[in-house]
């Protein structure tokens, strides 16, 4: 399974459809607290964070999900500077991020 939890419609929705347009199963959410009401991600599934979400930052929501018993691969989404990425991501430093705007191909390798 492949969560995408981005804020913008535009993206959740197109990164949801190129998914779906492959045969892959996904879920989409708006933000991290319903992803974390609404989601059971398993060690198999990959879950695409952005990080400047509204409410639960993206980055707690990464540090929540990474914490879980059995972790699902966690990549942060972001159309923000490098430095700026840098500056969320100070003790997650290992998950990867993918840049905005988003290629098909940089999302393909993490699924």
């Amino acid at each position: 399974m492949i969560y995408i939890v981005e804020d913008d419609v535009s993206v959740r929705d197109a990164i949801a459809r190129m998914f779906e347009s492959l045969e892959l199963s996904c879920a989409a959410f708006a933000d991290g607290e319903s992803f974390l009401s609404d989601a059971s991600p398993r060690i198999d599934d990959t879950v695409f964070v952005d990080l400047h979400l509204p409410g639960l930052a993206g980055s707690d929501l990464i540090e929540k999900v990474a914490a879980l018993d059995e972790a699902p691969q966690i990549v942060a989404i972001s159309g923000q500077p490098l430095w700026k990425i840098t500056r969320d991501l100070p003790k997650i430093t290992t998950t990867p991020v993918v840049r905005k705007p988003l290629k098909e191909q940089d999302l393909l390798v993490y699924v």
